[in-house]
């Protein structure tokens, strides 16, 4: 089966799009003349480094040039400790021959074989850190969530704030997109201008997230970065998780962790997480999770741009038929839910208990996000 991509209207017609099997997307575009260099996105995550945006344009200079291969080759010898999941040189060559026009073939829709874990007890490490539970039910724009994230993240970074799981009171309707990913190419934007959606990047890769107030539950976890000292990858991506699903668990719903980053039932997605570390004198690791207790289909295909090849590899050619929601495994509300949770956290983390944002961090927060966040440059940093 060959695979087109078609392109929003006005939108560069260089560009190719590739799925890696099971994993994540990559897209390449190339400008209109000789010299214009070449850009990549997509919903990977470059995990292990403090700037994984410094990775990118390493990837992008060596690809104007040469192979994907070469490409991930300078990463591996300039960024030893980076750790590229769900990109790779065969997808970034298949993207770079889309954007040039050739034929290159799809992965076959197939039912998905990746395998779901269950989670049956905490690992030690969580021995090692104080969790405090931070309770503030005081809803925030998008892009105050977005600013919190990483003015805490930094606080546990240079060692002003402990370990710290917070759970996030959505302001408004939000599509958050991925560090990495192109605006234009995921997002209808009139579109969620008119449904009143807005549109905001966070500093963490993977994909973009549809958020209804109503129908979303968001957390984060901020721990020392030696939380995950010896884990790599999809390791370090459960291990962040752990709690979560055994508290989903305990409230009988059936939640598994799956591969790279997304948490289960049988029925399909209910959630997915991304993680960047953060530098410091001790180093943190931002991990975030956003479930959809509920879902708008309807709206959600209106908002996003779910391009063809990012399902190419489905057996379920539908996003919207991809989701499970927490509602369809339980009679609790979604603040009843967030409740729970935040009280499973407080019975299972050892020595977790409750805490508040302080004002002074929140003021920090809703300075980042009117300096950044709600800025046209940083949303819009891919076009």
């Amino acid at each position: 089966m060959t695979h087109s991509h078609t392109q929003p209207s006005g939108l560069s017609t260089h560009r190719g799009e590739y799925k890696v099997p099971g994993g994540k997307l990559v897209a390449v575009e190339l400008g209109e003349n000789v010299g214009d260099g070449v850009h990549i996105d997509g919903d990977f995550f470059i995990d292990g480094v403090d700037d994984p945006t410094a990775v990118v344009a390493l990837i992008e200079q060596v690809l104007s040039a040469g192979s994907g291969f070469a490409a991930m080759e300078a990463v591996a010898r300039e960024f030893p400790e980076a750790q590229c999941v769900g990109l790779t040189a065969q997808a970034l060559d298949k993207a770079m021959a889309r954007a040039r026009g050739q034929q290159v073939e799809s992965a076959q829709a197939a039912a998905d074989t990746t395998s779901e874990e269950s989670v049956d007890e905490l690992s030690f490490t969580w021995n090692t850190v104080d969790v405090a539970v931070l309770a503030d039910q005081t809803p925030h724009t998008p892009a105050e969530h977005m600013a919190l994230d990483e003015v805490l993240a930094q606080q546990v970074a240079d060692g002003q704030r402990g370990p710290t799981l917070r759970f996030w009171q959505w302001g408004g309707n939000a599509v958050i997109i991925g560090l990495h990913q192109s605006v234009r190419n995921e997002v209808d934007e009139q579109r969620a201008r008119e449904l009143n959606f807005s549109v905001v990047r966070r500093i963490t890769g993977g994909g973009a997230m549809f958020v209804e107030p109503g129908n979303t539950i968001t957390y984060s976890l901020y721990v020392p970065a030696d939380f995950l000292q010896g884990v790599r990858g999809f390791e370090a991506y459960k291990r962040c998780d752990e709690w979560a699903l055994l508290a989903l668990n305990k409230l009988g719903i059936r939640a598994r962790y799956k591969p790279i980053n997304d948490i289960t039932s049988p029925a399909g997605k209910i959630g997915g997480a991304a993680q960047r570390l953060v530098r410091g004198s001790t180093g943190c690791v931002l991990h975030h999770v956003t479930m959809a207790y509920d879902i708008d289909a309807v709206r959600m295909i209106q908002v996003l741009r779910i391009s063809r090849e990012k399902l190419a590899d489905k057996a379920v050619q539908s996003a919207a038929k991809r989701v499970d929601p927490l509602k369809s495994q339980t009679n609790l509300s979604r603040d009843e839910l967030c409740s729970a949770l935040q009280s499973q956290a407080l019975e299972m983390l050892p020595s977790a208990h409750l805490s508040e944002l302080d004002e002074v961090t929140l003021e920090q927060a809703r300075q980042l996000a009117r300096e950044k966040f709600e800025s046209f440059a940083w949303t819009h940093a891919i076009a």
